[in-house]
């Protein structure tokens, strides 16, 4: 889904955001329109062969990430040597499976300790970058101890790299609440008028439990605020100006989330930038808010949140759902299905649902329909492979062996119908929100 479009100054856009949900979408929803979409990598400041090695917390290892990131640690951008340094950690990033920092923590106070140990300028700058670049804390303490121990080279950046000034914050949120798109803007310079700006634009999958799953780096911060507005326009999403500290405390938590959700399926220019991105974060204003949208951590698939719904306790919530929704106009249309399979799918649909967002259990949207689709064979699969039988009013029951795709999407329709009545949800959007289940339903069929 790789298009690009030229802009008249000659810089080249990827347009379209992978924006996938936990469940391994391997596509942009077609539903999904007013996303931000001007963004560039970043200036091609390392070697490419650099990120085909497997790095190691070996010598030889850093000294040619050293030789490599020269050219850009002795500019006089600073923003080009923070990108450099951002790919960099980035690739360690993605080396690491278990997203905790190990990786990132070895590899960076090795990377600290060689540079400490050399002479040429191009180290002092590197441990200059890192001191305020570096995604762990830790790393970051690192450089900055090993700067103060000796005189250094001067540096060839002023301001110094990192002393950013904050500028505005923007945005835009998707009709359903499936996608959020946070731009901020900074500038190396005492003020913004006149000084180089560029901005940071976080795409947040909602349905990725909140996760950060792209980076883009802007260039022409006008041009991608003007461009986040009409395509909010356009698609009937919400678009806003937001104080810097509301910003701030969003990115931080959705950076933090792509490390804690298992399967958030990143972009694959999201680890270039994370680096920047959370050393962007951390230069913006700290606010203590009790944000929207914040499900409790442990409630990702397989957690104790989804393990609960199966729990007593929460059968008469469940039953007391099920029974309303089978009463409503919108299930009227079920007649053919045996009352049993509906009540199933529908107590699959909440099973999700408590996965995705227990706080919510009844809010819909097209990313929660698709999700709820890729999610469905392989939660029935093991439903039907758990030798435990089934508690009176489980889910699965009557669903498991013999799953129609034509029932399934009929039940998902007149639930989704059903719903969003019920949250008074407007008109429009759920006639918007109808149409685009309708094709989404209409590719699961198929592919059924």
């Amino acid at each position: 889904m790789a298009r690009h479009a030229r802009s008249g100054s000659g810089t080249v856009y990827a347009r379209g955001v992978a924006a996938r949900s936990l469940l391994t979408r391997s596509r942009m929803p077609r539903w999904h329109v007013g996303v931000f979409r001007g963004r560039r990598s970043g200036p091609p400041a390392v070697q490419e062969p650099l990120f085909e090695i497997e790095l190691r917390p070996e010598r030889r290892y850093f000294r040619q990430i050293l030789q490599a990131l020269t050219g850009a640690l002795m500019d006089t951008d600073q923003l080009r040597a923070e990108v450099a340094v951002s790919r960099v950690l980035g690739v360690i990033w993605s080396s690491d499976p278990e997203r905790n920092g190990s990786a990132e923590e070895a590899i960076g106070r090795g990377l600290v300790d060689f540079a400490r140990q050399q002479t040429q300028p191009v180290a002092a700058n590197l441990l200059r970058v890192l001191a305020v670049m570096a995604t762990v804390r830790e790393v970051r303490q690192a450089a900055a101890a090993a700067l103060a121990v000796r005189p250094w080279p001067a540096a060839p950046w002023d301001p110094p790299v990192g002393e950013v000034v904050v500028g505005r914050c923007w945005v835009v949120e998707d009709a359903f609440g499936d996608h959020a798109t946070v731009l901020c803007e900074y500038g190396y310079g005492p003020d913004l008028r006149t000084a180089p700006r560029h901005g940071i634009a976080v795409h947040i999958d909602r349905i990725a439990q909140g996760a950060a799953v792209d980076v883009s780096l802007v260039e022409d911060v006008d041009a991608a605020e003007l461009e986040l507005r009409v395509g909010a326009d356009h698609a009937n999403d919400e678009f806003r100006r937001v104080e810097p500290g509301w910003a701030g405390a969003v990115l931080e938590q959705a950076l933090a989330r792509t490390d804690h959700v298992p399967d958030a399926p990143v972009a694959p220019t999201f680890a270039p930038l994370r680096a920047l991105a959370l050393a962007r974060v951390r230069a913006l204003p700290v606010a203590g808010l009790d944000l929207v949208q914040s499900p409790a951590w442990p409630s990702v698939p397989g957690s104790a949140v989804g393990a609960s719904w199966s729990l007593a306790e929460a059968a008469d919530q469940r039953e007391a759902i099920i029974a309303e929704f089978s009463r409503s106009p919108e299930a009227a249309s079920l007649a053919t299905i045996p009352p049993a399979r509906v009540a199933g799918l529908a107590g699959l649909l909440l099973e999700f649902a408590a996965r995705i967002d227990p706080d919510d259990l009844l809010r819909v949207s097209p990313g929660r329909v698709e999700a709820f689709l890729d999610w469905l064979p392989a939660a029935l699969r093991t439903k039907s492979e758990s030798t435990a039988p089934e508690p009176a009013g489980s889910p699965a029951v009557g669903v498991a062996d013999s799953v129609v795709p034509a029932e399934v999407a009929a039940v998902v329709r007149a639930w989704t119908a059903w719903a969003a009545r019920q949250a008074g949800t407007a008109l429009l959007t759920r006639d918007a929100l109808a149409r685009a289940v309708e094709e989404i339903l209409a590719d699961y069929r198929q592919a059924g």
